[in-house]
């Protein structure tokens, strides 16, 4: 199998008239995304998305769930939602120039420690990041660094739309870009161990994960991240790819120290806190560039953890 190709799991999914009449106004939408200067599209996207989902039942979650994280700043939470809504919209836009956005190196700044850590991860490294900012960039930072980068995402249930995107985003992954699935370990294992940067999106709610603390509440986290440094015996680095004006962001990158004791478990579910410590001190800050809409916690667990 070709490191380009994701694994197949499992028949080739219909195609429906639905499919291809979804994948017909995708195409028309993001061409014309596309055809703009990136700045001028992600700029008409922010406001736009903000007046589509402003009344949504999306945004009623998003203030569910900033009221059970972040209490504290109540008189803030309108704000941080509309904020949240422009800045995906944003995000959106940028999806249909991700390959060009990659290859920018003058859009994105990096942080002292980055020097520091290069050493470190030129035989392979995880990093995990949450979404926030715009995560689809992330791959760029391990690029700047010498690092051939593969990276893992959730499949789209329409085959036509999750062709053409995930062409457009091989780009940035060139030891490949490989769909969700139960096998899909040990081939990470190996091309960490064989000098890639494996990159995953580590903040959603796995109902069959560990248990955390974020945010002061009962959450469930993949333990994938933790597990595939712990396995691999190479480093796992949170890392954030931050919007500060425009299509311009910084990247925000912390070491996770995962322990090697005689308990396995043990050592990846405290991995696994740590990195979503990380995690919640960086949406502190940017909170507006975090999905609030996530589902993280479940309502039957929301009380404080102790």
């Amino acid at each position: 199998m070709s490191e380009q190709t994701a694994p197949t799991i499992g028949p080739a999914p219909s195609i429906t008239w639905r499919h291809r009449a979804e994948a017909l106004g995708v195409g028309a939408f993001g061409g014309v995304l596309r055809a703009l200067p990136v700045d001028q599209a992600s700029a008409l996207m922010g406001p736009a998305m903000a007046t589509l989902m402003g009344r949504s039942k999306k945004t009623a979650r998003a203030l569910e769930h900033l009221q059970l994280a972040m209490p504290e700043r109540a008189d803030e939470h309108a704000a941080i939602v509309a904020g949240m809504w422009r800045h995906l919209g944003r995000v959106t836009a940028e999806a249909f120039h991700i390959d060009r956005l990659i290859d920018d190196q003058d859009r994105l700044d990096v942080p002292e420690i980055y020097d520091a850590l290069r050493p470190v991860t030129k035989d392979g490294v995880i990093m995990a990041t949450p979404h926030l900012g715009n995560w689809e960039i992330g791959a760029a930072v391990a690029r700047r660094a010498g690092l051939s980068v593969c990276g893992v995402y959730q499949k789209l249930h329409n085959p036509i739309v999750e062709r053409r995107l995930k062409a457009m985003r091989m780009a940035g992954y060139p030891s490949g870009l490989f769909a969700k699935g139960p096998r899909l370990g040990p081939k990470l294992i190996a091309l960490a161990r064989q000098g890639s940067a494996v990159g995953l999106v580590a903040d959603l709610r796995e109902k069959r994960g560990v248990k955390v603390n974020f945010f002061g509440q009962p959450a469930f986290a993949t333990p994938l991240p933790a597990m595939l440094a712990r396995l691999s015996g190479r480093p796992l680095i949170a890392g954030a790819v931050v919007r500060t004006e425009g299509v311009h962001f910084r990247a925000l990158l912390e070491p996770i120290d995962v322990p090697t004791t005689a308990d396995r478990d043990e050592d990846i579910q405290l991995a696994t806190q740590r990195l979503h410590d990380v995690f919640e001190d960086w949406i502190r800050q940017q909170p507006s560039q975090w999905m609030w809409t996530h589902r993280k916690w479940a309502k039957s667990s929301a009380r404080p953890m102790v």
